[in-house]
């Protein structure tokens, strides 16, 4: 039997099977791309009447000479392979009946020199390669029809690309291009021109020649303005311009009567020119995230626009002509300032989706329950479901509308404006330090000490109190926040410091230890349990309450400082127990006052006058350390403290904060966000998931949480209570 052609993609093969080689003789077409191939075997090119060889999506290294044997070869795949400049071999320029030639996804660096000898080649792709220039005699592959670049360095295009007259598609996206002066001027025959992702500031008029182009996109480039002479392109059905800084549509644009889809999201646009409404073929408009105000009447001539996309931006109202749009099926006006829809919206019977989210209507037009067709009516950013129940009701002046639970709205607060960074043309290298890296790493957590505690090591640093005969042994390790707090282990990390690092970090944590004792023991004073009608008798034993969360905190970032010079205490060591924990150990319940609701099971903290229960007075700890330790809780002289999860649809701007002299508070919070009735405006925000603001200045603290206010999950904050 004649075999011409054998499929072994994605077999998952490291060698060219042997059928290739018993059907050489007749072989003409072999794929075998999406394999573990990591050469070519000689015998391969025993198949001389091949013309078709794709052996993409492989671990090849190089392209060997023998390559030159396969002189019937059209087609060559080689994308996606570990292909060098060096592995090219130069017998390449043998094939010269070669019209495709992919080698993208190599780490060329270059543009093989040999391959500018391929004088018949139609394709030619160097996608994601790594060249920063191409060629200057690019000009001798006249007969090129494609030719794609993307994904590279590119700063320029030489001039003599203009030679390759009969180029139909050229794709060099995601480069550093400023201007395309070579490529407009002498390539009328391109039908698809792919400049998107560049630095290009301005077309130039000369694109008037383009006047065969079916496919443009622009996107993401610096762009200002559009040329008037874009209205010569009668052929355009797909017309790209999104995330420019375009402030003026050309009125042009009303010549291209073929045009099916027009994205311009992310501009500067402010309005419309008339002639859009001559767009009569237009299926797609996206003119999201820009400042348009009105929508021309004129856009009910758009008889086949199928989506229409005018999610922020700063329409007040639509125009009713809108409702001749009949093909519509996705009408999207998220986050403007409408008021009201216009009845003529009922006359969409094509309408599936009717985005409303963040607008500050205060009913529907009852035609709206005529859209038969509608799938998802959304009002909100946190519904559950696409469709929601409206009911009729009358208005004062006789009216009747459609109304919901949801109105009247709230718009959402405005986003900031984005920052458009230049895009600089530097290259960057991210290199990792691999040396000195442990192989294997614990952690374990140290309890919060008793305040005693924290004086009895403040004593051992000044050399007040003798340590302990055993010293603790902490092993270090070099470039990672990793401390091991336990005393089986054999280097001193003491003894890697020279002296002047030992001397600053004892200072260090004196000064930790002096704020973490006078924190605690005021922390006796300030963390009591209620008294109410069913609380213990001055007589019982209130039973011990652990530190409050920002002493913890302060403690816990600081707790290898401890152990590099203090032994650790008996008290230190961590309980174990079984899974069944023994009968005699008592959890007593805490009780609250009389009137508290049940649900709310935390303490209440109250702000106390009398001294402090430690040795020294509130006078000499004032003179030792400079002045008394900070009430965490700002303003509230009674307050509870409570943990809100925020969790669900998350909007911009749930709640806002605001920095006063004493830490940071809630100031806002907005109706539609899941923060809405579980903060409340006056709250003290205490910390930010693990991080601790009552440790910090107010401005340090309220730009720290202005950065996590939108990804923050757990907020702590202490709530005023009436006394």
């Amino acid at each position: 039997e004649k075999i011409i052609e054998l499929d072994y993609s994605r077999c998952g093969i490291s060698e060219v099977p042997v059928d290739v080689y018993n059907n050489s003789p007749t072989l003409e077409v072999l794929h075998l791309e999406g394999n573990k191939l990591k050469d070519l075997s000689p015998q391969l090119f025993q198949c001389i009447d091949l013309r078709y060889l794709n052996v993409s999506d492989n671990e090849i290294r190089s392209i060997p000479p023998l390559i030159s044997k396969l002189n019937s070869l059209q087609v060559l795949i080689f994308s996606k392979n570990a292909l060098v400049l060096e592995g090219v071999s130069s017998n390449i320029d043998k094939l010269n009946k070669l019209t495709i030639l992919d080698l993208s996804m190599n780490d060329l660096g270059k543009v093989p020199e040999a391959i500018m000898s391929l004088i018949n080649l139609q394709q030619l792709c160097l996608n994601d390669t790594g060249i920063d220039y191409v060629p200057a005699n690019i000009g001798r592959l006249s007969n090129l029809r494609i030719l794609e670049l993307r994904d590279n360095s590119l700063r320029e295009l030489p001039k003599s690309i203009r030679r390759l007259t009969n180029l139909q598609r050229l794709d060099v996206s995601d480069n550093n291009l400023s201007q395309l002066t070579e490529v407009c001027e002498s390539h009328g025959n391109l039908t698809e021109l792919w400049i998107n992702g560049n630095n290009i500031t301005k077309l130039s008029p000369s694109i008037t020649h383009l006047k065969r182009i079916n496919d443009f996109d622009a996107s993401y480039n610096n762009l200002q303005t559009i040329p008037k002479e874009i209205g010569h392109w009668t052929k355009i059905t797909n017309l790209i311009l999104s995330f420019n800084q375009i402030s003026v549509l050309p009125k042009a644009i009303g010549n291209l009567r073929n045009l099916q889809v027009l994205k311009l999201e992310s501009n500067n646009l402010e309005e419309l020119p008339t002639t859009i409404s001559k767009l009569t073929n237009l299926e797609e408009l996206n003119l999201q995230n820009n400042f348009i105000t009105k929508l021309p009447s004129g856009i009910g001539h758009l008889r086949k626009l199928a989506t229409l996309i005018l999610s922020d931006n700063k329409l007040e109202h639509l125009p009713p002509e809108i409702g001749s749009c009949c093909a519509l099926t996705i009408l999207n006006v998220h986050n403007n300032y409408l008021h009201k829809l216009p009845d003529e919206v009922g006359h969409l019977q094509k309408l599936t989706t009717l985005g409303l989210i963040g607008n500050k209507l205060e009913f529907l037009p009852i035609t709206v329950s005529k859209l038969t067709n509608l799938k998802a009516l959304w009002l909100t950013p946190n519904q559950t479901q696409p469709l929601i129940h409206l009911q009729n009701e009358q208005l004062p002046d006789g009216q009747v509308v459609l109304t919901s639970v949801l109105f009247p709205q709230v718009p959402l607060p405005e986003v900031p404006p984005s920052v458009h960074l230049p895009m600089g043309n530097q290259t960057y290298h991210i290199s990792f330090n691999m040396d000195n890296i442990p192989t294997e790493a614990s952690l374990s957590r140290t309890p919060t000490p008793h305040h005693k505690e924290l004086r009895r090591l403040r004593n051992i640093l000044r050399g007040s109190e003798p340590p302990e005969t055993q010293s603790p042994n902490i092993s270090e390790i070099k470039e990672a926040k990793v401390t091991h707090i336990s005393g089986d282990l054999s280097v001193s990390q003491s003894s890697l410091l020279d002296k002047d690092e030992v001397d600053l970090q004892q200072n260090q944590v004196v000064e930790a230890l002096e704020v973490l004792e006078r924190a605690t023991r005021e922390s006796v004073a300030i963390y009591k349990p209620i008294k109410g009608k069913d609380s213990p008798s001055t007589g019982e034993t209130t039973p011990k309450q652990p530190p409050p969360y920002h002493i913890a905190a302060a403690y816990s970032k600081n707790a290898h400082l401890f152990a590099q010079f203090c032994p650790p205490s008996p008290h230190d060591q961590p309980k174990q127990f079984s899974q069944q924990q023994p009968s005699n150990i008592h959890h007593p319940t805490p009780k609250f006052a009389k009137n508290r609701p049940e649900q709310i099971q935390d303490y209440i903290y109250m702000k106390e006058n009398a001294p402090s229960p430690s040795v020294e007075s509130n006078e000499t700890a004032k003179q030792k350390t400079g002045s008394q330790s900070k009430w965490p809780f700002g303003s509230h002289q009674i307050c509870k403290v409570i943990e809100v999860e925020l969790v669900g649809y998350r909007v911009l701007g749930d709640f806002h904060i605001m920095a006063k002299g004493d830490g940071i508070y809630v100031d806002q919070v907005h109706p539609a966000g899941v923060a809405y009735q579980k903060l409340l405006p006056g709250d003290k925000i205490l910390s930010f998931d693990d991080v601790d603001y009552t440790v910090m200045e107010s401005h340090a603290a309220y730009e720290h949480a202005y950065q996590k206010i939108g990804s923050v999950k757990v907020v702590t904050v202490s709530r005023k209570q009436v006394s």
